[in-house]
């Protein structure tokens, strides 16, 4: 018996596990999301530092400084990036400094190199600084103990970035899910294989690879096996060691729709089979240990419809990331879809701003209309044609 859309993915979720925590490279660890709260376990900046080239000085010196009265200060040393001076700024002394060098004691302001004579050994500054201009103290941005980021923080370059700044090379976050695809069937072929009379390509492992890559999951591996239940059983366990299996094909009511037959052999509970939503109908979820089976359909729009509404908040719950939950807008209808719906119906659409138009392709078995499609319109069961200038729900992609 069919379930609705809202009670699947409550089932779903209720029976999916949230995954443990790693210490990942800051680079692995971008797109995830942060288990533990991070402090800085240093100043940063580390030193008193400048941030231009020019002239440590003591602003003291410097006030009277004009383009008509020039200061004249003796030029004691010069210093780049990664150099620390010895020597200790003495009134009316100076110290050539370039950008990010540690400032030289006595020193409490750079004036820019634009605002002097650029000499060596003595330098004219045709300007006056401020004690503290041009300087980057030590701890300006944090504080050693200064929370970086709270639990839950998503790492972005930006942090991984922070992190890095702060001597760090790991981060604790939580692991990225592990999937396998299974595409079923005696017509499938691989591309680049010979296409014999009554074969078809393999679309789908392509396509649910592809979006399983988009949400961040590691895909261990695509396959396919024939319609028979040990070839289906086969696959299962060689990918048992996953956090998620997805098939397509052999879910529906058919003579050769085997895989809730061999799901069971596999030793898989069956959590449901059959949602009341078009495309995506037959739509079948199974459980064995930790390990999720996820049967789609053999249709390739009927696949990806289910895809979303499922896994996504599967997904979310097993990373604890709550940016792969779908976002659901109002919207306006930009042009027609004829037919009724006596079934909720997902169609398959464009959303710009406010308005949301629809390919007129909407067959199960066609993926070239869903290229560049960004949503999906939820069309309530007993609902009559979209019509343009209609409000409609969308969930977006």
């Amino acid at each position: 018996m069919s379930i609705t859309v809202e009670r699947a993915i409550e089932l779903a979720l209720a029976h999916t596990p949230e995954l443990p925590e790693e210490e990942a490279p800051l680079c692995e660890a971008v797109g995830r999301i942060l288990a533990r709260r991070i402090t800085a376990p240093m100043d940063q900046p580390p030193f008193d530092r400048s941030p231009l080239d020019g002239y440590a000085v003591c602003a003291s010196d410097t006030m009277s400084a004009s383009a008509e009265m020039p200061v004249r200060l003796q030029v004691v040393d010069k210093i780049c990036a990664g150099q620390v001076s010895q020597v200790a700024i003495q009134p009316g002394q100076a110290v050539r400094i370039m950008t990010g060098a540690m400032l030289p004691k006595g020193a409490d302001a750079v004036i820019r190199q634009e605002d002097t004579d650029l000499g060596e050994e003595w330098v004219k500054l045709f300007r006056g600084v401020r004690p503290g201009q041009n300087c980057c103290w030590r701890g300006e941005e944090y504080r050693a103990g200064t929370e970086l980021f709270p639990v839950g923080t998503r790492i972005d370059a930006a942090a991984a970035a922070v992190a890095a700044g702060a001597g760090l090379t790991h981060l604790p976050v939580y692991r990225r899910a592990r999937a396998a695809v299974i595409s079923t069937g005696d017509e499938i072929r691989q591309p680049g294989q010979p296409l014999l009379p009554g074969k078809i390509y393999d679309s789908n492992a392509i396509y649910l690879k592809t979006r399983l890559r988009q949400l961040g999951v590691e895909v261990a591996a695509a396959l396919s096996a024939g319609d028979d239940v040990d070839g289906i059983v086969t696959a299962l366990e060689r990918f048992s060691g996953c956090d998620l299996i997805l098939t397509t094909g052999g879910v529906s009511v058919g003579q050769k729709d085997l895989l809730e037959t061999a799901v069971k052999a596999f030793g898989a509970e069956v959590i449901f089979h059959g949602i009341a939503v078009k495309p995506g109908m037959p739509t079948l979820l199974a459980k064995r240990g930790d390990l999720l089976i996820l049967g789609l359909s053999g249709n390739p729009f009927s696949a990806a419809v289910p895809f979303e509404l499922l896994l996504r908040p599967m997904l979310a719950k097993m990373t604890r990331n709550p940016e792969l939950e779908m976002c659901r807008r109002k919207v306006t209808a930009a042009n027609d879809f004829a037919k009724a719906s006596p079934t909720r119906r997902f169609l398959r659409a464009f959303v710009r701003g406010n308005m949301v138009s629809m390919p007129a392709a909407q067959s199960n078995g066609q993926m070239r209309s869903m290229v560049g499609c960004n949503c999906l319109i939820d069309v309530p069961a007993g609902s009559g044609a979209v019509r343009q200038g209609d409000c409609v729900d969308v969930l977006l992609l």
